[in-house]
């Protein structure tokens, strides 16, 4: 009975490996430079017991070998041009010929070891997830796929391992796990091994494959180790190799041996730093590395799609790179360098417009620019970091800038109700302006918590709530200047005051209170998230100083704003008060296509023109086209009602 269930047990792996085998195919089409580290890990760590002092042990995992170092090469001649694309290929051949003359396992490891890693810079390639894997179910996962095989515990000793060749991988095996990264494990996950058991587990989500990498990873790992690494983490050791999360899943315990030993420390030190890490994920999500290495990976991502043809996936990768990813760092770099920032967003523009007509070779150009600047901006973020001095007038500055506009058209429609002697209308105003903090705050703990926002979204938001405040801001704007006619304004005082006023008026107060502060609000949340873990140990107070510093310049200003919009006669007020909203909604029509743009909704054609984003003035021809219809809408309204006067 025992062999009859055995049988049937090969029969079900058999048939599940046929099954599988087209999806592992496909996914080493996909990507080939994730096949060639794929093949260079496998190489590296199966090489080692094929050889002994010369002599070949296992003819057959030999033969294999000698196999895929001639792949590899291939591959890689296959691979798009690049500057050091000739002295990788040399390495690799250098891999082929020594293994054809029986080299020593521990030197084969060492070479594919650095040419995994000149791959890696050579051409970009995004080795960290782009946000850290939810680890919750992941235990169950690998019970449920991966236990069959490699047994419960990962020693190997699965119900299906028994006969199997080559044996299912004992993760414990510290000798065969030393070399590999978790990238390396991510990799054998979605492309699986071809020739043997080991299928592709590419139907799975890219989370829960790096989620499982990740719990593969720490099967060697004690509890000793663990504790000895977050000591000399809490010392300092290692922290300038490991500052995101991409730093972690691409390093090897061979890699950061090496790293200490050139210190002049034990290289177990190394190693313990590396398994308290990996036990411990989170102590690297740092939110604007995090972004930019976001950038990074859906930038390889766009050129990947263009190489395959489709445009589209190329435009909405080049989008998320953008709105994912770079525009979360901004608050932080633009304290640190601001004219970084500036030549990021303009390279970022170039690429976007490049996936619609330019040719692969453009966009790899442009990419092989943004990568070096956005690796420039990481390096800038954490060596600078943000001081109290920078936190403080970081945080200062975003509020101002998001609150002012908000700030602007709420003192001034106030201010005319006050002077219309419609005090009990104001509730409309409050209505519409505490309606928008409560939402803003429920989205972004929505967004926070529950499901994932999308850049494209929130540009999308803001730039419909900005067209949309431009609009009614044009219709307010013509009621006040409307009223400033002495004649209407008597009519006004007789008909209007001590009755209630038209419910629509109303209500497009209370509509336009509201969109202009919620379209800052969410936005404004999310860029302080960033800057948050940015700012140096110390810095935490005066970045919140900056905060208070802002909203109570912003309350003076309103008082302001509001005191003179009193003291003025009846005519001058209602006719700078119309003049101020109708500037208003020039400057949110700015903002609104700009936010547009981002969002990929509507097109972009750069001009030779000044770039002042206060004023919500951007060298586009959609954006600046549009401003001017509203000045032109505006000045005419003004003129038509002084003639008519």
């Amino acid at each position: 009975m025992s062999e009859l269930n055995h049988y049937r047990q090969w029969v079900f792996l058999t048939v599940l490996w046929l099954a599988c085998w087209p999806l592992s195919s496909l996914a080493a089409d996909d990507d080939p430079s994730q096949r060639l580290l794929q093949m260079l890990d496998y190489v590296g760590v199966d090489y080692p017991p094929t050889v002994d002092n010369g002599q070949i042990i296992d003819p057959v995992e030999y033969a294999e070998m000698e196999e895929f170092s001639g792949e590899i090469v291939a591959l890689l001649q296959q691979m798009p041009e690049r500057p050091g694309k000739k002295i990788l290929i040399a390495n690799a051949a250098e891999i082929q010929n020594n293994i054809s003359q029986r080299l020593h396992g521990d030197d084969i490891s060492r070479l594919t070891q650095a040419l995994k890693s000149a791959l890696i810079s050579d051409y970009n390639i995004v080795v960290g997830p782009t946000k850290l894997p939810d680890m919750t179910d992941v235990q169950a996962l690998f019970e449920s796929d991966c236990a069959s095989c490699h047994g419960v515990s990962g020693h190997g000793d699965g119900p299906l391992a028994k006969g199997m060749e080559p044996q299912p991988g004992d993760f414990h095996d510290l000798s065969r796990q030393y070399t590999r990264s978790i990238y390396d494990l991510y990799n054998t996950i979605t492309l699986g091994v071809p020739e043997t058991p080991m299928v592709s587990f590419a139907h799975l989500s890219e989370e829960q494959r790096w989620a499982l990498a990740m719990l593969v990873s720490r099967f060697t790992i004690s509890d000793d180790q663990r504790a000895q690494g977050m000591q000399l983490w809490q010392q300092g050791t290692l922290r300038n190799q490991f500052t995101e999360l991409a730093d972690l899943t691409g390093s090897s315990y061979a890699m950061v041996e090496e790293w200490v030993q050139l210190e002049g420390k034990p290289g177990e030190q190394g190693v313990a730093v590396l398994a308290y890490l990996r036990s411990n994920p989170e102590e690297l999500q740092i939110s604007d590395h995090a972004a930019l290495d976001t950038s990074i990976a859906m930038l390889a991502s766009s050129v990947e799609h263009a190489r395959n043809g489709d445009r589209e996936a190329a435009h909405s990768a080049a989008l998320a790179a953008y709105l994912d990813g770079f525009e979360l760092a901004e608050p932080s770099l633009v304290v640190v360098d601001k004219q970084l920032k500036l030549a990021i967003e303009k390279e970022m523009i170039s690429f976007r417009e490049a996936t619609k007509q330019g040719s692969v070779a453009d966009l790899e150009q442009i990419q092989g620019v943004l990568v070096s600047l956005l690796k420039q901006a990481k390096s800038a973020l954490n060596t600078t970091g943000l001081s109290s001095g920078a936190a403080f007038m970081g945080s200062f500055v975003i509020l101002l800038r998001e609150g002012v506009e908000a700030i602007l058209v709420l003192a001034a429609i106030m201010a005319a109700l006050i002077k219309t002697g419609r005090r009990e209308a104001m509730r409309y105003i409050h209505i519409g302006w505490i309606s928008a903090v409560l939402l803003g705050i429920v989205t972004w703990w929505i967004a926070d918590n529950l499901i994932q926002v999308s850049g494209a979204s929130r540009e999308l938001t803001e730039g419909i709530a900005a067209l949309a405040a431009a609009a009614i801001l044009v219709y307010v704007g013509f009621w006040l200047h409307n009223a400033s006619n002495s004649k209407r304004w008597k009519q006004f005082v007789e008909h209007k005051v001590g009755s209630a006023m038209e419910g629509g008026t109303l209500w497009a107060l209370a509509v336009v209170a509201f969109l202009a502060v919620y379209r800052e609000m969410f936005e404004t949340v999310l860029f302080y998230q960033a800057m948050w873990v940015q700012i140096d140990s110390g810095s935490e107070q005066a970045f919140l100083l900056g905060i208070g510093a802002a909203l109570a310049l912003l309350v003076v200003l309103s008082l302001l704003i509001y005191k003179a919009g009193i003291k003025l006669p009846i005519k001058q007020f209602f006719q700078i008060n119309a003049i101020l909203l109708f500037l208003l909604a020039v400057i949110f029509t700015g903002q609104g296509i700009a936010a547009l743009q981002e969002a990929g909704i509507v097109s972009t054609s750069m001009l030779n023109f000044p770039r002042i984003e206060v004023l919500g003035v951007y060298p586009t021809a959609q954006s600046l086209g549009l401003q001017l219809l509203v000045l032109i809408i505006g000045a005419g309204m003004l003129i038509y009602h002084k003639k008519a006067s």
